[in-house]
């Protein structure tokens, strides 16, 4: 059963369209879009166990420039 997750992404001023862009075209993004609030972009991933989606969260994203911080939240129903 595929592991879903919401993944969110604080970026450093003036990058969130840049941050938007490059997280979308990852393999295992859904969807990804920029939001109000306390965190900047919010991408919806599904992957196939814990460890990718760990994999995916810290060697994808977290390398994306402009990327500050993330928060994830998997997804139990």
């Amino acid at each position: 059963m595929p592991i879903q997750a919401y993944v969110f992404i604080r970026v450093l001023k003036g990058n969130a369209n840049a941050v938007l862009r490059a997280v979308s075209r990852i393999k295992g993004v859904k969807s990804a879009r920029m939001v109000t609030g306390r965190y900047d972009v919010v991408a919806f991933v599904e992957v196939e166990s814990i460890e990718e989606l760990g994999k995916l969260v810290a060697t994808r994203i977290h390398r994306v420039r402009g990327v500050q911080s993330t928060e994830t939240a998997v997804a139990i129903t």
